[in-house]
């Protein structure tokens, strides 16, 4: 046999040779796919700057641009402000380069915004270096940005400022008061229909066992969470009778 010769592999010793062959894919892809949406969100948060800045959003009528992220995308105020804020933290730190700028998470952003907004990306930069430099090349977390910063005393808002964007405009309050309540009630629809989901599956797994003339593995068990589902559905049906709208089969 010549030294050519590859060695046969047992079948154990096969598969094991394949599984790693896919284990590496599954983290090239993974990666790939964290650096991709990372990427993603940094490109909205600059688009949603712009339409922020140059006032476009009240071109469809809205009265605060928070109002045209929900209206125009589904997503909350402050999910939009973080994009954003992601965004203008990513442009700071830029010049320091990709091996800098691919360590940022978004729990980073959100403690580097306010020395952005402040500061400026001069002092973000020489902010971050000084960081990276006393870290040790260590992962530096979220909470010591944010402890670092408020020692130094950067990032300060001025009393008129919005923590999260906005400007000091009249009737602030309520408009944050608006979205949070429409907030609220989204996520109670939600939770409504995603419960709704939850018992339809259950029903018609219950059916399947019960049509091979089988029944729960824990009796005792299935019995107190029926139950629970029993009275969870009278009081829901009870809060439902007081909800505005069409009746239920009307």
């Amino acid at each position: 046999m010549s030294a050519s010769t590859e060695v046969e592999l047992t079948p154990h010793e096969r598969l094991d040779a394949l599984e790693k062959r896919i284990e590496a894919s599954l983290g090239q892809y993974q990666h790939s796919l964290r650096r991709l949406q990372a990427r993603h969100r940094v490109e909205v948060g600059q688009l949603l700057h712009e339409i922020n800045e140059s006032g476009l959003w009240e071109l469809e009528g809205h009265k605060k641009f928070g109002h045209y992220v929900k209206a125009r995308w589904g997503w909350d105020r402050s999910y939009g402000y973080r994009l954003i804020d992601l965004a203008l933290v990513h442009r700071a730190l830029a010049p320091l380069g990709p091996a800098v700028l691919d360590d940022v998470a978004e729990s980073h952003a959100r403690e580097l915004a306010p020395v952005v907004k402040v500061n400026g990306d001069e002092d973000t930069r020489n902010f971050v270096e000084v960081l990276r430099v006393e870290s040790g090349g260590k992962k530096v977390t979220a909470a010591v940005i944010a402890a670092r910063r408020d020692r130094e005393g950067l990032g300060t808002p001025s009393s008129g400022q919005s923590p999260i964007g906005d400007s000091g405009v009249d009737h602030e309050d309520e408009v944050v008061d608006a979205e949070l309540v429409d907030d609220v009630a989204e996520k109670v629809g939600l939770g409504i229909r995603a419960a709704a989901d939850t018992a339809e599956k259950a029903l018609r797994q219950l059916d399947e066992a019960l049509a091979l003339d089988l029944t729960p593995f824990h009796r005792a068990e299935a019995a107190v969470d029926l139950s629970r589902v029993r009275s969870a559905a009278v009081r829901l049906q009870n809060r439902a009778d007081g909800v505005p709208g069409p009746a239920a089969g009307a």
